[in-house]
């Protein structure tokens, strides 16, 4: 039976039935009995719960109920969503269910229980239930998820932390894969997250340089050395002894993190050879970070290493060094020569990434050089060229002045952002006058940057200028105006004054939180009394048909240069997220547009029809957190601020542990992930198309 045909009526019943669910157990009773279809449409109301936040009485009561359904089925569904509500008085009806019969709902009941309480509530209670399910526990997976959820709680207390840290370090070598992964994870986000307050004690250091020598071929062994040889080196605790055996590791991953840990600071025996080991690896990714490390610890090594790097076959290895080059180094004049070579070879059609590099670093060695050369870069078609161009002219002095007012009013708006910041270094405020005409822009992330280089203007229209440019973008309503908006307030705070502070009250009430919470900061500073926020919560948008999301299955992006990338969707997992990036590729949202942010050994990123972090397609979304981590391949959707997810997509370069559970996975590459590895800044996607089955 179809959804859809039915959709109305069933939805009405499975409402009415929520609203006193709790009081009659028919929702439970309804659950038991019906037929796959009353499965999905509970699914579908369980969905449309968590997409509205549940705030409403009948919205936490489905969820509620859910949990209680003797369906494994719906109980993982809802306790989920009730994870993903990141409430705090919620954890109590959470926690029963990591002792539910079924291994597959403690996993979600575990990983929910840790959702609620990343923001508040009282952890005593929930760790202790943890760690006795971490040794009462008697499926490997399960115990690996409390494992890496214990981890991850927001610990206070250094007495709590200490009690979990050396609970996960003895089960670093467990005799199950998964229960050793979990542990070595939950101690890297612990690293991560209270080496200020709780370093690593010295047994669990020992564990994890064990652990980093272990061997294994298979993913799971080669994500533990990996996670804990992060876990070293965010506490400066990975010795030489530990990099030298990383750095003849199978997995490239753990030879690549081996080459991060040397850009470790004070002393370490031995960094020079570990170095010109890490730069002679067959792996892009290990040299990349071997560069990184050299230019902080390795100039006593001489220049060859940069320019022998700036020859490299692999692009972001020769980016890179040349962005090091702009440092310096002992060849000095020769350095000049080779970097103005490079810069020089500039033209209309190929590409453009080495040259306008160069150009930048050559603006550090030789301004006069990059003076003579910044003319054709100025005037050429590609706007990321001209946006180098207004970092090099930044950098020669006076003699950059005049091609930064020129780049001022280009018609790209990155061009001009980059531009603008380079005249107020070189004018300071009495370039005011440029900043106040590109307050005009329609473009989020020029209007963020100009807020901020307004900064102690001492310009008298400034307040009257930021107030209309804030009127009209509220009047848009489009919730990706968040983050100029807020930048305008922040500079009004500083610049206006309480005659304004009757324009302001009406942002009080403005649908966005963050926007409401910077009005009243405002209002608060300008009047000397607390003014309170009225909006709370983000609006919400309409939920999708989970029948048609779960036949979502796959993705293709296509390249403009002819290059393919495969992506399997995880629509069981994160619906709204695939329903919103699959119809976007079918209106031909993605053609185009670009991958405008490349951080090599990081993160690829796109979807921005301005470029830039603050442009995008609204209304926002929830984040859809769960238990997929942010491995090499990961596709993530890109926020700014909890549940602010719209269009922009990010494929992880790498394991990226630190953005689990903050950012939304909902696909993986299958296919092509070479393809990813060498996407440079500007790459132009032709088209994303989307199968089902």
């Amino acid at each position: 039976m179809s959804l859809r045909s039915n959709l109305p009526m069933r939805r009405l019943a499975v409402n009415v039935i929520a609203s006193v669910a709790l009081a009659t157990g028919l929702l439970v009773e309804l659950a038991a009995q019906g037929s796959s279809a009353d499965t999905l449409v509970f699914r579908q109301s369980i969905l449309e719960a968590e997409d509205s936040r549940a705030v409403d009485p009948a919205g936490l009561a489905m969820l509620l109920a859910g949990i209680e359904s003797p369906s494994a089925e719906i109980q993982q569904i809802a306790v989920r969503a009730l994870g993903r509500l990141e409430r705090s008085d919620l954890s109590d009806r959470i926690r029963p269910l990591v002792e539910a019969d079924l291994p597959a709902v403690r996993v979600e009941a575990v990983n929910a229980l840790g959702q609620s309480l990343q923001l508040d509530g009282d952890l005593s209670v929930h760790v202790t239930v943890l760690l006795a399910r971490l040794n009462g526990e008697t499926n490997a997976e399960v115990r690996g998820v409390v494992a890496e959820t214990l981890g991850r709680l927001p610990y206070q207390d250094v007495q709590m932390v200490r009690r979990v840290e050396l609970a996960l370090a003895r089960l670093t070598d467990a005799a199950e894969p998964s229960v050793r992964l979990g542990a070595v994870d939950g101690l890297e986000t612990v690293a991560r997250l209270q080496r200020d307050r709780a370093p690593l004690a010295v047994e669990t250091i020992v564990r994890l340089r064990a652990a980093v020598g272990t061997s294994g071929s298979n993913d799971t062994d080669a994500r533990m050395r990996r996670l804990a040889l992060a876990a070293l080196s965010v506490t400066g605790a990975a010795d030489a002894a530990t990099i030298s055996v990383a750095l003849d590791d199978s997995d490239s991953q753990v030879r690549r993190l081996a080459a991060l840990a040397l850009h470790t600071p004070g002393d370490l025996a031995g960094r020079e050879a570990l170095i010109a080991r890490a730069l002679a690896d067959e792996s892009p990714m290990v040299r990349l970070d071997a560069l990184g490390a050299y230019g902080q610890h390795g100039r006593a090594m001489g220049c060859d290493p940069l320019v022998d790097a700036v020859e490299d076959v692999n692009p972001h290895i020769a980016l890179r060094a040349l962005d090091l080059l702009s440092e310096g180094c002992p060849a000095g004049v020769a350095t000049a020569i080779l970097v103005a070579r490079i810069a020089g070879q500039l033209d209309d059609d190929g590409d453009w990434h080495r040259a306008a590099h160069a150009l930048v670093t050559l603006a550090s060695l030789d301004p006069t050089r990059a003076g003579v050369l910044l003319p054709r870069f100025i005037k050429h078609p590609v706007w990321q060229v001209r946006m180098y161009a207004a970092r090099a002219a930044a950098r020669v002095g006076d003699a950059g002045a005049v091609p930064l007012n020129t780049l001022a009013g280009d018609s790209n708006a990155n061009v001009r952002g980059a531009a603008l910041r380079g005249v107020m270094d070189l004018e300071g405020h009495a370039a005011d006058h440029l900043l106040l005409k590109a307050l005009g822009s329609d473009d989020y992330g020029l209007l963020r940057t100009v807020a901020g280089l307004l900064k102690g203007s001492p310009h008298r229209l400034v307040p009257t200028i930021l107030l209309a440019t804030l009127a009209r973008l509220t009047e848009t309503g489009r919730d990706t105006s968040r983050d100029p908006r807020v930048a305008i307030l922040t500079r009004l705070r500083e610049l206006g004054a309480r005659r304004n502070a009757g324009v302001l009250r009406s942002y009080l009430e403005d649908s966005d939180p963050r926007v409401a919470a910077a009005a009243a900061e405002v209002l608060s500073d300008w009047t000397g009394r607390p003014v309170a926020a009225r909006t709370t919560r983000l609006r919400t948008g309409v939920s999708p048909l989970l029948e048609d999301v779960i036949r979502l299955t796959g993705a293709r992006v296509r390249m403009v240069n002819g290059a393919e990338f495969e992506l399997k969707l995880y629509p069981e997992e994160a619906p709204a997220t695939v329903e919103r990036f699959s119809r976007l590729a079918r209106n031909g949202y993605y053609a185009g547009l670009t991958f405008h942010r490349v951080v090599p050994n990081f993160v690829i990123q796109g979807g921005s029809p301005g470029a830039n972090e603050f442009m995008g397609d609204g209304p926002y979304m929830r984040d859809e957190l769960g238990l997929r981590p942010h491995v090499r391949g990961a596709v993530g959707i890109s926020t700014r601020g909890r549940d602010t997810g719209d269009a922009q997509i990010f494929v992880n370069l790498v394991d990226n542990p630190r953005l689990d559970h903050n950012y939304t996975v909902f696909a993986q590459v299958t296919n092509g992930m070479d393809v990813v590895d060498t996407v440079l800044e500007g790459d132009m996607i032709e088209k994303v198309e989307i199968f089902e089955q």
